[in-house]
């Protein structure tokens, strides 16, 4: 009987010798992974500065990329920048000046351009002669100043008007002008300082129901947005902060990347931008307010 033990063990033993032989050496695991849709972006540097510049300089260029880094497609980029809270010119102290202030963009190929730029009402110069029509006060009409800098390092001054020129309503509800110098005033010439005399200004209608208009072609300002408040007291520039153009009336105010398809912004690509300061005259030495950049993504 021994033999058959011996049989019957040998049997088992193949059959687990075969069933070891028969399996696979290798197995696979299917993986299905699903992203929800996520807008994000990431704009490196996140910070700059510019230390020492003097007044009329305009600053170094500092360049900024801008990666979708969500999961989804985008359409375009736009831009706002903080302005100051007041008119800080006469009043001596940097911190009432906002760096965003002196903040001019660039992207590709477009040209640098204030992103927005507040300009507050003053007292008419002596040797500023107003409109014929003008008269000053809140609702009706004010002086004003654009202050800037060349590229050749000098600082300019383009002096302006709001003028209400309906017989009811605001600078909005009514019909305006907005008077520009054509010629800026800098240390060597007074500028356009004669506003009865039309050759030496270029105007910006502003109609009823709008807060804004394109500034004249020609003119060392053009390319922007130029609106005006209710009562007359402000003039901002915009070029690549299109939410202050709240009336849809002008077309200069852009977003500063255009990507509708077939040229969005992919999920991990980038495109980028420049930035550069320019230091108008009458700026205080010392360090003014921090100002701040943002940057805000659509899709489609």
């Amino acid at each position: 009987m021994a033999w058959e033990y011996r049989f019957i063990i040998g049997f088992l033993f193949m059959l687990v010798i075969t069933g070891i032989a028969m399996g696979a050496d290798s197995d696979t695991v299917t993986i299905d992974i699903n992203i929800t849709q996520q807008l994000s972006i990431d704009v490196s540097p996140n910070s700059v500065s510019w230390a020492g510049l003097n007044i009329g300089e305009t600053g170094r260029p500092e360049y900024f990329t801008v990666t979708n880094v969500g999961s989804v497609n985008i359409t375009s980029l736009r831009a706002n920048i903080t302005n100051d809270n007041t008119n800080p010119y006469g009043t001596g102290n940097p911190s009432n000046y906002n760096a965003g202030e002196f903040i001019l963009m660039n992207s590709t190929s477009a040209g640098f351009y204030y992103v927005n730029k507040k300009n507050w009402n003053e007292s008419v110069p002596g040797e500023v002669t107003p409109p014929n029509d003008w008269t000053e006060g809140a609702n009706t009409g004010y002086f004003g100043i654009i202050r800037t800098a060349w590229d050749n390092d000098v600082g300019q001054d383009y002096y302006f008007f709001t003028n209400k020129t309906s017989s009811s309503g605001n600078c909005l509800t009514g019909t305006a002008n907005v008077l520009i110098g054509k010629y800026p005033k800098n240390v060597t010439s007074q500028g356009s300082v004669d506003f009865t005399d039309s050759s030496q200004y270029s105007t910006v209608s502003i109609t009823a129901g709008g807060n804004g208009a394109n500034t004249p072609t020609g003119h060392d300002l053009a390319g922007y947005c130029l609106l005006v408040s209710a009562d007359c007291s402000t003039v901002t520039l915009a070029r690549w902060n299109t939410d202050l153009d709240t009336y849809s009336n002008c077309t200069n105010d852009q977003v500063f990347f255009d990507g509708n398809s077939p040229n969005e912004l992919e999920p991990g690509s980038s495109t980028w931008f420049w930035l550069e300061p320019k230091i108008p005259n009458g700026v205080p030495d010392g360090d003014v307010s921090q100002g701040t950049l943002t940057i805000i993504a659509s899709a489609a």
